[in-house]
């Protein structure tokens, strides 16, 4: 056994909730069992996936609708067009400007930037607010970018030249 940092620090109360944040912003706490293919009924063309799984440079993995969501864990509600793509620095930006500001909105106390050592944070999926976030005295909500995957994956063919065989 050893210790070792988490790069997706847990960011719900003991209370033991579930928490799914949509690919819209909002944020949906379930506080009974709930399976993955509950949330995917009431979202169409959407698939769910745990926070902690998702890496810069790898695949994105869904649960399966039957697969039941642990308590004390953020799980995201992605569009069905990221399931197995390859997730993205821009990609992992939003997703975590995006839980950074529910997490401001939901919990003013808690502060992750603090948790982690200096630099640390830079690789993880919760940024310190302080980089993500405006200042909390504007009043203005300020407007989430998008960003949205263009490139499409295309197989490397090349031709095959044929020859004619001589019998």
């Amino acid at each position: 056994m050893g210790n070792a940092t988490s790069c997706a620090p847990s960011i719900l109360s003991n209370t033991g909730v579930v928490k799914v944040l949509s690919s819209d912003g909002r944020l949906e706490v379930y506080a009974r069992p709930v399976k993955a293919a509950e949330l995917m009924l009431d979202k169409p063309g959407h698939f769910v996936c745990n926070s902690t799984d998702l890496k810069v440079g790898q695949r994105i993995p869904g649960l399966s609708a039957d697969e039941e969501l642990e308590l004390r864990q953020l799980y995201f509600l992605l569009p069905m067009e990221m399931l197995y793509s390859v997730l993205t620095h821009e990609e992992i930006s939003s997703l975590s400007y995006k839980a950074s500001k529910v997490v401001k909105h939901r919990s003013t106390s808690n502060n992750f930037g603090r948790i982690f050592p200096l630099g640390l944070s830079d690789f993880c999926m919760f940024p310190s607010e302080t980089k993500t976030l405006a200042s909390p005295t504007t009043d203005h909500p300020e407007p989430v970018q998008r960003y949205s995957r263009q490139r499409s994956w295309s197989p490397a063919l090349e031709t095959i030249v044929e020859t004619p065989s001589r019998l």
